[in-house]
């Protein structure tokens, strides 16, 4: 029925041009979503990240399709079949997903780690070891703040602040908020910690998102933040005595969205300085440049089936080479292989001048597309879903294992790839310096596994 529905929305929104059929795909996308729920509650759970940022989207061709100005390529929407096309491939994406992280996490999703029994024993010492490193982290990011000027207040420029005065815990900290807030989610709903210490958890992560945003992180990155915090609980709640805590998860998430609503308000009102229509251009603005490039690509067209040389070729050329971000900006390779064609001047200056470190966003696709043709995309976008199976396997792994450091190592690999495949960077996590960091990772990984059942026997 589902397929029914997403192919009748693509022929009809190509064949009667309206901008109505944008809302047809939206609700074919909350229906895909729906469905991924319920055929897989748990892999659903995990994979949320990535939704919220198809989801990201999928608003963004609903503006599109209404004519709403794209500023970074000085275009102006149209209608089309642009938002119900890329549910189709969407819809690939998780065909591919669900029976693979069946595969892989389907038979020992209830099953604990072989030291879980060692992590529970030591549960509150664990929790109380968290606590400190986050301290340790926040003090570093504040004293940062203090000496070179949270964004925020002073409304400087986040990715400038990261280029030029962040130091490497507070880098860091800002690019892998989501590890943090995963192995936070564990801590706090998975190990047996004691209540005044749980709650204390959640006190810090709340007190942490909110020091993020002094660092000028909006929206989604927070979302992203709070699924990581919450997926644990989410995750684990058909089990015995977690049900109960749903309504207190949910209760923390409709909070935080809230906050992150009202400062992404403010960000964008310039502190309250600009009027409601205003700041909502700005936003509209900045939410269309989720869905752009997946507009100018399906516009242009491809063939059924492609084969770009140079710009496969170079991007498997990106895997060797330690500066990628100069060199994707020379070579014309992943978001850049947009901007260095379609970019207005003043904005491809801008971001040449920032070497790689500011892009387009939401690549994957519209890369896809251009690289491969029409039919080439639906296969990448297989794979993709296979990737994404892969390393919400490792999430699910840490959840079971109650393992601070294995939730640490999976949400940052999940962070690695969901921001390469997001980007059509798979440099990030296949290069030859990425995967020196994965094989560190699988050998800590290994070697823990390997105690865990010695000391079973």
């Amino acid at each position: 029925m589902l397929a029914l529905a997403l192919g009748a929305g693509c022929a009809l929104s190509a064949a009667f041009v309206a901008p109505t059929w944008s809302y047809v795909a939206l609700a074919n996308y909350v229906w895909m979503v729906a469905l991924l729920a319920r055929v897989e509650r748990q892999g659903a759970v995990l994979l949320s990240p990535w939704m919220v940022v198809l989801g990201s989207t999928m608003l963004a061709l609903v503006g599109i399709e209404h004519g709403f100005p794209m500023f970074e390529l000085a275009l102006g929407g149209t209608p089309g079949f642009w938002s119900n096309a890329l549910n189709i491939y969407t819809a690939v994406f998780l065909i591919a997903f669900v029976p693979v992280f069946r595969m892989i996490a389907g038979a020992d999703r209830h099953r604990s780690g072989p030291l879980t029994m060692l992590y529970e024993r030591f549960a509150d010492a664990t929790t109380l070891l968290v606590l400190a490193a986050i301290a340790v982290i926040a003090l570093a990011m504040i004293r940062r703040g203090l000496i070179s000027g949270f964004p925020l207040i002073e409304g400087s420029d986040r990715f400038a602040f990261r280029r030029f005065a962040a130091d490497k815990v507070t880098l860091y900290a800002l690019n892998f908020k989501f590890a943090l807030a995963f192995a936070m989610g564990v801590v706090t709903f998975c190990l047996p910690t004691r209540p005044f210490l749980r709650a204390t958890t959640i006190v810090a992560f709340t007190l942490l998102m909110a020091l993020y945003f002094l660092f000028g992180d909006k929206f989604f990155t927070q979302i992203v933040a709070i699924m990581g915090f919450v997926a644990p609980a989410l995750y684990t709640r058909r089990r015995a005595g977690s049900a109960a805590r749903t309504p207190a998860v949910l209760a923390i998430a409709a909070v935080a969205l809230a906050s992150v609503s009202a400062v992404t308000w403010y960000i964008y009102s310039d502190g309250g300085r600009q009027t409601p229509a205003a700041t909502i251009e700005r936003l509209g603005g900045r939410i269309v440049g989720q869905g752009e490039l997946w507009y100018l690509q399906a516009r242009i067209g491809a063939p059924l089936l492609a084969w770009d040389n140079q710009l496969v070729d170079n991007t498997v050329a990106a895997l060797a080479v330690k500066n990628v971000d100069l060199f994707a900006v020379e070579k014309s390779i992943g978001p850049s292989y947009f901007s260095n064609r379609y970019a207005p001047d003043y904005l491809r200056a801008s971001l040449h001048r920032n070497a790689g470190r500011v892009t387009y966003t939401a690549a994957l696709a519209p890369v896809g597309l251009a690289a491969f043709g029409w039919i080439g995309l639906a296969v990448l976008m297989a794979i993709c879903g296979a990737i994404m199976a892969l390393v919400s396997a490792y999430l699910a792994y840490a959840i079971r294992s109650k393992s601070v450091l294995s939730a640490l190592f999976s949400a940052y690999v999940f962070t690695l790839v969901m921001g390469g495949l997001g980007q059509a960077a798979p440099w990030n996590f296949m290069s030859l310096f990425a995967l020196k960091w994965l094989a560190v990772i699988a050998l800590v990984e290994l070697v823990l596994a390997l105690v865990g059942r010695s000391q079973v026997r």
